[in-house]
């Protein structure tokens, strides 16, 4: 499909960004000018506008990162091994084979040194609030690679909203609407590995997949919406910063997700289904697999809640996010544009986190679940209604697992 259908902004505010792509769940590519404040898109790139090995080396001198062989397939990825950055950054100038460094968690380098902060817009980031406070782990990486490195067709984590934002180089984007799993999944439910290359026999609908496809260029930000199977490739030598995140208009989603895998953990332990426990050796699977069960689930969203009803009694200030000293990164929260810390956005958050945990709570699955699970939705649904004024919350994005 024409590129053009997939709207670009130079300006845009965040209510516009909210009420236009964040809750109809449509992918926008955000304007350069937006990150031209970083101090990444000076320091990591030369005046030539290509990445400053040298300096990238300096300041990064003994962090440990994720490198992807973009020739060799291993699964659903490729395969990938662990070196220190310096040894990457010669081996991606020699150019002798596509190595991609991958999901570098950069943020926590000793070097502690602040590349960057989160567009206001893509600031009120739940997920990676949650994992910074109470996981000590984060979705926030760093995507370095040659010409033609690229990350094979996927969905994101949890279902997860997902941002890149390119330092130097450009990406191509192949972005896939929801709704359209049966046409890239085989007879054993193996998605394919790219949707620029594949086996017909395997995969005979694929040619009907409805997809849009762009150009992301220098500083620009691909905005990638819940559900949106992507897959994208480097064009020259890019660098990309880039979140999952997710916030109350994702809550549903992230939900159904989680109840899609369950029947999938189901389905494989059926054999064993009248045995002791199932229903909690179901819930140890669908963690691992998932990264994620019902408690972790409630667990994540009870975290949320605590934070928003800690505002419903007090004097909202909006977060600044302006900051003049670029060394050491924040938690996500402190990050937090104000307009999502107003009344009216603490309340509509407090009621999508109602509606979720109604679900939660009516669902079979709750009930079986050892650790009076069910009572603890409800306890804190009653919490949260009793803060809260309540409003008729229509939740979109159903199961799209279709």
């Amino acid at each position: 499909m024409d590129a053009d259908c997939i709207e670009r902004r130079e300006n845009i505010s965040i209510e516009e960004f909210v009420e236009c792509f964040l809750e109809p769940n449509k992918p926008v590519v955000l304007g350069a000018t937006l990150t031209k404040h970083w101090p990444a898109r000076s320091d990591w790139v030369t005046s030539e506008g290509r990445p400053d090995f040298a300096r990238l080396a300096e300041l990064y001198p003994t962090d440990l990162v994720e490198v992807a062989d973009c020739d060799t397939t291993y699964f659903s990825d490729h395969q990938r091994t662990t070196m220190p950055f310096p040894e990457f950054i010669e081996k991606w100038q020699k150019g002798e084979q596509r190595l991609y460094c991958k999901d570098w968690h950069f943020t926590r380098s000793p070097s502690q040194y602040r590349a960057y902060q989160p567009l206001p817009h893509l600031s009120d980031d739940w997920l990676n609030t949650y994992y910074q406070e109470e996981k000590n782990d984060d979705y926030r990486f760093c995507y370095m690679g040659g010409q033609g490195t690229w990350t094979p067709f996927h969905e994101d984590v949890f279902r997860s909203y997902s941002w890149s934002s390119n330092i130097c180089g450009q990406k191509r984007w192949i972005l896939v609407p929801p709704g359209q799993n049966h046409l890239f999944t085989d007879d054993q439910g193996n998605w394919v590995h790219s949707i620029v290359d594949y086996n017909e026999a395997r995969f005979p609908r694929l040619h009907e997949l409805k997809k849009y496809e762009l150009i992301q260029g220098p500083g620009e930000t691909m905005f990638v919406p819940s559900g949106w199977w992507h897959q994208v490739q480097n064009i020259g030598d890019t660098i990309s910063i880039n979140h999952n995140w997710t916030n109350e208009f994702g809550l549903r989603s992230m939900y159904d997700r989680l109840g899609h895998d369950l029947l999938s953990v189901r389905y494989a332990l059926r054999d064993v289904a009248d045995m002791d426990g199932f229903e909690d050796q179901v819930q140890l699977v669908l963690g691992i697999n998932s990264g994620m069960d019902f408690c972790g689930f409630f667990m994540f969203v009870k975290h949320m809640a605590a934070i928003y009803l800690g505002h419903c009694n007090a004097d909202l200030c909006p977060l600044s996010t302006a900051d003049s000293e670029p060394k050491g990164y924040k938690s996500a929260r402190d990050c937090v544009d104000g307009y999502f810390l107003s009344p009216d956005s603490v309340n509509r958050a407090l009621n999508r986190i109602d509606a979720v945990l109604e679900m939660l709570e009516s669902n079979p699955t709750t009930a079986l679940i050892s650790g009076d699970l069910k009572d603890k939705v409800k306890d804190l649904r009653e919490t949260i209604r009793q803060a809260a004024p309540q409003e008729q919350i229509g939740l979109d994005h159903a199961d799209q697992s279709t």
